[in-house]
C-alpha cells in the first residue's frame, strides 16, 4: 500500500485553509455583531453605570 503524499497535501492544504476561512467569517460576524450591540445600548450605559 502506497500512499499518494500529492493528494494527502491537497486535502491537508483544504482543510487547513477551510479552518482559516471558517474562523474569519466566525471573526467578522463576532464583529459586527459587536457594532450592532453597541449601537443600540449607546444611550443605555449613562443611566444604568451610575446605581442610584
Amino acid at each position: 500500500m502506497e500512499t499518494d503524499w500529492a493528494q494527502a497535501w491537497e486535502i491537508g492544504g483544504l482543510g487547513f485553509a477551510l479552518v482559516f476561512a471558517v474562523l474569519m467569517v466566525l471573526a467578522l460576524a463576532m464583529w459586527i455583531t459587536g457594532k450592532v450591540i453597541a449601537k443600540f445600548s449607546k444611550g443605555d450605559a449613562g443611566e444604568e453605570g451610575r446605581g442610584e
